[in-house]
């Protein structure tokens, strides 16, 4: 309890019911929080309004609202996690994976008690993770330490572009100290630990390239010296192997992944190359990111306008009526993350060139060479009801 309390400030005070604009009865009468961390007592007794900084790698706080009143209601909720709430108790899930960027939300509430309230905040500012190599002891042989190494990058379009946009294919290398990589076998410096796990700040996945699972009767071993993913966004991110020993990490090494965007993801409408005949229609997973895929058709031109499509993958293998919903969401949110909210494509369609037939476009956007348009295709003999995007070249 100790070393959590020196992690944590509690600004607590009483504050006055709330007004309305009809003049209540009575005050309600006030009210006090039991904020409790994860495996911790209860903390911060006695008060309306409390400031906690928790560690990134904490889960979850629960708060239990204490006093005399009828019901309560959540009337905001912090953007560093899930809140959920229930009978006399509100619970928020905290975002893990923070990197070196620290994140602040406020929880807003109101008690009511008759035609009174009394209103309350949680402050809640969730700790950035150390970014150094963390628990890593001096006496670690230069052996037992490993290198995480950008291996290559394949243009998503097999152009020639020297620097990676989202979609692109970016491959990575495990390497030992001596910046030595070998495909084969096990290489010596796994011996010092049971896992190595990659991972990048804020995703929220990782992927295990080395593992050792021993038992009484059985020893397995697990290793990938090389792997590769694509990812949805441009932007800068910091990426991790960390080497795990007893459930510590005992050693890390990590890297900066940045990716550039071009007219559009990985499109360039200019340099770009156009298929000519019989397009293909290619994946794009990432590896950190497993609750979404997508696929995209090679860029072709009609009347001088090139265009692709973009397409949600059921990677989970959902049956097609249930997997519908999902895929919209997955292709709104990858527009979101690129451009932003979309706008109704009711007076937009019209200036698109390559729409096909049977289908109704929902949403529009664009940026200075790209414009969007989620397309609802319609089911009829000769195709499935889906949702894709229909990407053009201004």
């Amino acid at each position: 309890m100790n070393k959590l309390l020196t992690i944590m400030s509690l600004v607590a005070c009483l504050i006055f019911a709330g007004c309305s604009d009809d003049e209540p009865d009575h005050e309600a009468d006030l009210f006090s929080l039991a904020v409790q961390l994860e495996g911790e007592g209860e903390l911060a007794m006695g008060i309306h309004d409390c400031e906690i900084i928790v560690p990134g790698n904490q889960q979850y706080i629960s708060i239990d609202i204490i006093g005399d009143y009828d019901c309560f209601r959540v009337t905001a909720v912090p953007d560093i996690g899930m809140v959920t709430s229930g009978d006399k108790r509100i619970k928020i899930l905290l975002t893990n994976n923070l990197g070196e960027t620290s994140q602040t939300g406020t929880l807003e509430f109101t008690v009511y008690k008759g035609k009174s309230w009394n209103k309350g905040t949680v402050t809640v500012t969730q700790r950035a993770l150390s970014s150094t190599k963390p628990d890593e002891p001096e006496e670690l042989p230069d052996k037992y330490r490993f290198k995480l190494v950008k291996a290559g990058l394949t243009p998503f379009m097999y152009d020639d572009f020297r620097v990676p946009a989202p979609f692109d294919n970016l491959a990575f290398q495990i390497r030992d100290y001596l910046d030595r990589y070998n495909p084969f076998g096990f290489p010596e410096f796994v011996q010092s630990y049971d896992s190595i796990v990659w991972s990048a700040e804020g995703m929220p996945n990782t992927v295990r390239i080395y593992e050792r699972k021993t038992s009484d009767s059985s020893s397995e071993e697990h290793f990938t010296a090389q792997w590769s993913s694509h990812f949805f966004t441009p932007g800068s991110m910091k990426s991790y192997l960390k080497g795990y020993y007893d459930g510590k990490v005992i050693y890390s090494d990590s890297i900066r992944i940045d990716r550039y965007e071009r007219d559009f993801l990985c499109f360039d409408w200019t340099k770009g190359s156009i298929c000519i005949a019989n397009p293909r229609n290619m994946g794009v997973y990432c590896l950190l990111d497993k609750s979404r895929e997508y696929s995209v058709v090679d860029t072709r031109e009609i009347n001088g306008t090139r265009y692709s499509e973009i397409h949600a993958r059921n990677n989970k293998s959902l049956p097609d009526g249930e997997y519908l919903s999902i895929s919209r969401e997955v292709l709104v949110k990858l527009m979101r993350e690129n451009i932003g909210e979309g706008v109704s494509a009711k007076n937009k369609i019209q200036s698109f060139n390559c729409v096909p037939e049977g289908v109704e476009g929902e949403l529009f956007w664009e940026n200075k060479t790209t414009r969007i348009l989620l397309l609802h295709e319609l089911p009829s003999d000769t195709s499935l009801e889906e949702y894709y995007l229909l990407v053009e070249a201004k």
